[in-house]
């Protein structure tokens, strides 16, 4: 929220500079995020006025002006913008100068005449955006003037001011909050409301649930026209746009009193009426920006007799908008429920003033301050009469909060001592109120802007805020916190990730939500999604994993191998839903690029596989997938991928912790190596005729790798229906050295084993 410093001291006086300002601001809580200065700081620029204006002897788009600087000697000025005449007042930048953006002025000629100093447009001046012509100054000012006492500016902080803050959106609120840090209040008004009555020709019905608070206020005789200039300039620093005299200030109360209003022509409403009610499934509205908006039951609208004219707590309808020709203006001010306009505003992607602080929460207690203030600014400024009509929906009583606050509770949570008297100041300067004291305890009634203010810690926190977090002190926690089944199993995660790092794969953290889910059982969507691409909970690792391999590919990455620990959502029957945490490894483009002795290797579907039974070996509790291998062709077109990925995706069950490692000594005795090649019937996979050669029980047999896959289908050198797989077999004893005997009837026995499986020694 921009906040303007001239503003604010209407409200509360300091004698801070604007650096500790915002220091202090922030350090209590509402960070400042940028501080501009507005206005004109150059030296060199002064208003002239335009004494003669002739035309260029050599150019037709040129003129040449006699200039009054108030140096007593008119100047010559040869210059190229038309929207001026004689008589007017105009910025002058004189030899010397340097414009805004580094240009230095100097006397020249242009086209043969003599220019002794540059007329200026806002833009050139960095004022505004206009550069249709010369910026023309008010007809008043005098020659001579430096620019930068006409035009001082503002300071205007930026400020961020958190969701559960909303009394922070005002600059009433925020004058609240820098008396609680040593302000003075100014000395202002108090806005008193008329009273109200329920009679006249309008009516206005409320839902409670959707809007517990529903007034508005006739108002005859209006002139609507252009905002006085003190309106219009304010409005501007604080970036907002001005409309009308009517509309402004409706946005002038907002930010002054943080509640939002909103004015219609009252002869355009239809049987006069306002409703507060849920909107009917397919009734449209036509809001103020020029858009149509399709409205579902889920949305709060303000209706007439005949149809809604305004999404209520986002934004009023074109048809019933304040124009020149409006005479009557009925003004609105109420409170809507926050769900409610968060979920409409989220819905429509449309985000307002308005709606911004009604989902926060707005103060009770301000709808009708409001309703009244802007009342009144309408009498000053537009000649507005206040009928007698004035309604009201049932009045929302504000529960009064009541929150016990303990003497020994600061220095307790704060590890230093805040006094009984200091503390209460602290706590009236924020509005709270003492109510009735006990022994050690006083009851303070909380104000009806502070709902965040609900137990005893929370007012300790307002303490601290106030009288500085500085002044918290460290403390070192005794003992150390018992390791829980959650650490443990991220402990181990983290084990599992640094093994596929040290094997060459890279580990990534995607976002978890994606686009909608439509028609799936199992999908969650999420009910206020913030975009349309992030609507609903992923269902499985590698949709938000492949849009990043798209990436990385597309950015000149030739070897893609990828990891992800992550959690998937899935409903289940009953509508329960259901966490899972995942992995999923991803390999695309080269699985090992080429060296000076290598030849490059593509990611394929064995490289996948080898890097999975390392990981299950290295860790038993997990389980190979059942499917993995090649991504289909439909699900990488529509992630725009057009080379093969290969990817597996396995369920994390409760990891185990490993036990103690065990020590292995080197062999002492050397290994015998034989290769058997065996001629099997395509069918029979690697799984069976290993589970054939294991069979055979031989402890000595400490490695079976295949390392040859043949096939002919030509059918010359084998027949076209069988296959050849070639094994070396790795024997060693740990306790003699092996004889050729020993290995001899190993063999056998293992050729014997693979015969009955269907396969055949190959000679």
């Amino acid at each position: 929220m921009k906040i303007v410093l001239s503003w604010l001291r209407e409200h509360c006086a300091w004698t801070w500079s604007d650096e500790e300002l915002a220091e202090k601001l922030t350090m209590s809580g509402t960070e400042v995020e940028s501080v501009v200065k507005t206005g004109f700081a150059l030296d060199n620029f002064v208003a002239a006025r335009v004494l003669t204006r002739d035309r260029h002897p050599n150019a037709d788009k040129l003129s040449v002006c006699q200039v009054d600087d108030g140096g007593g000697v008119p100047r010559q000025i040869v210059c190229g913008a038309t929207n001026f005449q004689v008589g007017d007042v105009v910025p002058l930048a004189l030899p010397g100068a340097v414009m805004p953006g580094g240009f230095a002025i100097k006397e020249s000629k242009l086209r043969g005449v003599e220019s002794r100093g540059m007329l200026c447009s806002a833009k050139e001046l960095e004022l505004s955006a206009d550069s249709a012509g010369l910026l023309l100054l008010p007809p008043d000012t005098v020659p001579g003037a430096p620019l930068r006492e006409l035009f001082k500016g503002e300071t205007v902080f930026e400020i961020e001011v958190t969701p559960n803050r909303a009394d922070l959106l005002s600059y009433e609120g925020l004058a609240r909050e820098l008396v609680a840090l040593g302000a003075v209040p100014a000395d202002r008004d108090v806005i008193k409301p008329d009273g109200f009555t329920v009679s006249g020709s309008f009516t206005v019905t409320a839902d409670a649930a959707l809007c517990p608070r529903y007034t508005a206020r006739l108002l005859a005789n209006v002139s609507v026209g252009p905002s006085p200039d003190w309106l219009r300039a304010r409005l501007a620093a604080q970036g907002a746009r001005a409309v009308n005299n009517v509309v402004d200030v409706t946005n002038y109360v907002l930010f002054e009193l943080g509640q939002p209003l909103h004015a219609f022509d009252a002869d355009l409403l239809q049987g006069n009426q306002l409703t507060a009610r849920r909107a009917a499934d397919g009734e449209r509205l036509l809001a103020l920006d020029g858009r149509e908006y399709a409205l579902t039951a889920d949305d709060t609208v303000i209706a007439d007799a005949a149809r809604p004219v305004a999404i209520a707590g986002v934004m009023g309808g074109e048809l019933t908008g304040v124009t020149a020709r409006t005479t009557r203006v009925l003004l609105e001010s109420a409170r809507f429920s926050p769900s409610a306009t968060r979920r409409t505003s989220r819905r429509l992607a449309l985000i307002s003033d308005s709606s911004y602080r009604f989902e926060r929460g707005i103060d009770p207690a301000a709808v009708d301050r409001a309703l009244q203030r802007a009342a009144d600014l309408l009498v000053e400024i537009a000649g507005a009469q206040k009928t007698e009509l004035a309604v009201q929906s049932a009045a929302d009583h504000a529960s009064q909060r009541v929150v016990p606050l303990t003497v020994t509770a600061a220095p307790r949570l704060l590890s230093y001592t805040v006094s009984a008297e200091r503390s209460a100041a602290i706590l009236t300067a924020l509005g709270c109120q003492p109510v009735a004291a006990d022994g050690d305890t006083t009851q303070w009634r909380v104000p009806s802007y502070r709902p965040d203010l609900t137990r005893e810690v929370d007012l300790v926190e307002e303490i601290a805020r106030i009288e500085g977090m500085g002044r918290v002190t460290g403390r070192v926690p005794a003992g150390v916190a018992p390791r829980s089944k959650a650490d443990q199993q991220f402990d181990r995660e983290r084990e599992l990730a640094r093994a596929l790092c040290g094997w060459g794969w890279q580990e990534m953290a995607t976002n978890s939500l994606l686009a909608r889910h439509e028609g799936l059982l199992d999908g969650v969507n999420l009910r206020n999604p913030l975009t349309a691409d992030h609507a609903a909970l992923r269902r499985d690792l590698l949709a938000t994993v492949l849009p990043c391999v798209r990436l990385n590919l597309a950015r000149g990455a030739a070897t893609v191998k990828a990891f992800e620990l992550g959690t998937i959502y899935m409903s289940v029957k009953g509508g329960r839903l259901v966490e899972q945490r995942r992995l999923v490894m991803v390999s695309a483009g080269l699985d090992q690029p080429a060296g000076w002795d290598t030849a490059a290797r593509a990611a394929d579907y064995y490289a996948l596989k080898g890097a999975l039974e390392a990981l299950t070996a290295r860790f038993p509790e997990l389980k190979l997938p059942k499917e993995f291998g090649a991504v289909s062709v439909s699900e990488l077109k529509r992630h725009g991928l057009k080379v093969p990925v290969f990817a597996a995706e396995l369920s994390l069950p409760a990891l185990k912790q490993p036990g103690p490692e065990q020590f292995v000594p080197l062999p002492n005795y050397p290994a015998v190596r034989r290769d058997l090649a065996f001629v099997v019937s395509r069918n029979v996979s690697h799984a069976d005729l290993l589970k054939a050669i294991r069979s055979v029980n031989v402890s000595e047999l400490e490695r079976v790798d295949c390392f040859d896959v043949f096939s002919d289908p030509s059918g010359v050198k084998l027949p076209a229906d069988r296959k050849s797989l070639a094994y070396s077999l790795t024997y060693r004893s740990s306790e003699r050295t092996l004889t050729e005997k020993d290995v001899s009837g190993w063999e056998r026995r293992i050729i014997e084993a693979a015969k009955k499986a269907g396969a055949e020694l190959r000679s």
